[in-house]
């Protein structure tokens, strides 16, 4: 006990205070996120909306990540990190509880558009909070140890939102809310500015990076997002299928679990290398775990596909956030982040979208087939850019 009371000081102490405020913020935020991974049964199950709608309903939700998200990164270069994730935590929350009480299309489908536009801010604002407390491969470490607390409540979130959906779905969206509420105060209270970088004349000059490698990085971000947002799409498949709810939340609850085991031990054997071809290995494994659901007719089945990809999600993710945060210079690094965030975003709206028409029209197997197409192509690109990677990361390691 003594040596584990021991390993974990040490830990706490290898990172900045604030750092952990970031950590203790995400995980009960995280924790009560119920309302997104159960939206798509909600709308079938509660409110009776076809598949085109729903699938709408999912793209929203990429909308706004793909508006807010650069602007999101913009703001934290030039408001501050802590403003910009409160103000994302507190309209956030304020749209949830409206979105709780919309029940007809039109309604619903603004609610989640104004939901998912104050979120979307967050995430770049987050990513460089940990760039500008962090350097090197502790910046990978640390990176993965904010990752793995996402996916402590990953694991948890959707099984309890599946059990407390037979309760009632509307408290779903205020306990989703009231941990927003809570991560923004603890922000307000805890939370200290950091130092800007001075800003060069040079990039006051241009609104968007004029920068190639970023935009291929872009291009690949968004295939590689596509497959994955494509995820949202099971709750349709599993209903389709005759799964309840309750299985809907404990197969997405194993995404969860196998980061929570295997994030910290993978995250540190990539950091050891620190490698981008750690990013290529992980989109070929994201695409055959999704081919896995092409063929899936049991539970089983579904279960090991998403063993699969979650594996390929943990291999990729455990480099990524390192790779965007230094590939631009320190004064552009919200920009960075929050363009190739922004693909993200245009994933989120994308996947649903054209994986709803494919579903409805030809079925579960075409439509994780081509998904898995998306995931190879996105490793080829990455295997191709991984030179130019290398040599811009070595040029900002200094800085």
């Amino acid at each position: 006990m003594q040596l584990s009371m021991a390993n974990l000081s040490a830990v706490y102490r290898a990172y900045p205070s604030q750092f952990w405020v970031l950590w203790v913020g995400t995980l009960i935020n995280r924790l009560g996120e119920f309302v997104v991974p159960l939206l798509g049964f909600y709308l079938v199950s509660a409110l009776d909306m076809s598949t085109v709608q729903v699938s709408l309903v999912l793209g929203v939700l990429g909308v706004g990540r793909f508006v807010a998200e650069g602007l999101g990164g913009t703001l934290s270069d030039r408001l501050g990190t802590g403003a910009t994730m409160i103000l994302a935590l507190s309209g956030g929350a304020v749209m949830l509880l409206g979105l709780s009480t919309a029940t007809s299309f039109p309604g619903v489908l603004l609610g989640t558009l104004l939901f998912s536009l104050f979120t979307a801010l967050y995430k770049p604002a987050a990513s460089s909070a940990v760039a500008e407390l962090t350097s090197g491969a502790q910046r990978t470490r640390a990176y993965n140890l904010l990752y793995w607390a996402i996916n402590v409540g990953a694991s948890v979130a959707p099984a309890l939102g599946g059990w407390l959906s037979g309760i009632s779905f509307r408290l779903l969206f205020y306990l989703d809310a009231a941990t927003m509420a809570v991560y923004a105060l603890l922000l307000g209270l805890a939370h200290r500015k950091t130092r800007r970088p001075a800003r060069s004349r040079e990039h006051k000059a241009t609104l968007l990076p004029r920068d190639p490698l970023l935009w291929s990085f872009c291009l690949a971000s968004l295939l590689f997002g596509m497959t994955y947002q494509s995820y949202k799409l099971l709750a349709l498949v599993f209903a389709q299928q005759g799964f309840s709810a309750v299985q809907y939340g404990q197969a997405l609850s194993v995404n969860g679990l196998i980061v929570v085991l295997l994030g910290l031990p993978l995250g540190h054997a990539i950091s050891l290398s620190n490698h981008p071809r750690w990013q290529a290995a992980g989109a070929l494994l994201l695409g055959a775990g999704f081919l896995i659901h092409a063929f899936a007719q049991t539970f089983g089945v579904h279960l090991a596909a998403i063993f699969v990809w979650s594996l390929g999600e943990v291999v990729a993710y455990s480099i990524s956030k390192s790779i965007i945060a230094e590939l631009g210079p320190p004064e552009q690094r919200g920009s960075y982040i929050g363009l190739v965030g922004s693909m993200a975003g245009l994933a989120t709206l994308l996947a649903p979208l054209l994986g709803g028409v494919i579903l409805a029209r030809f079925g579960a197997g075409p439509l994780w087939i081509s998904v898995a197409g998306l995931a190879f192509l996105a490793a080829l690109m990455y295997w191709r850019l991984e030179p130019a990677v290398t040599r811009r990361r070595t040029r900002a390691a200094p800085a």
